[in-house]
């Protein structure tokens, strides 16, 4: 598995909300929510608020992770 950068080293069971995502990630807290709505970042709805998991949180930023180019071709 990757190894994240330090920004993102969560406790796996920290509840995280949309502007939290977002101040760590420096995007904008509609595109958090654009995530959590299209199903890219797991997550929970309750009345409109959004809540993620730390350790989805940190699935979701594996799985974003760009891959070098040479590395994109081995697995083609």
């Amino acid at each position: 598995m990757s190894k994240l950068h330090d920004i993102f080293e969560i406790p796996d069971d920290e509840v995280l909300h949309i502007e939290d995502i977002s101040e760590m990630t420096k995007m904008h807290v509609e595109s958090v929510r654009r995530w959590c709505r299209s199903g890219k970042l797991q997550s929970y709805n309750f009345g409109n608020k959004y809540i993620v998991v730390g350790s989805d949180f940190k699935n979701f930023m594996r799985m974003s992770m760009v891959k070098p180019r040479w590395e994109r071709m081995l697995n083609e």
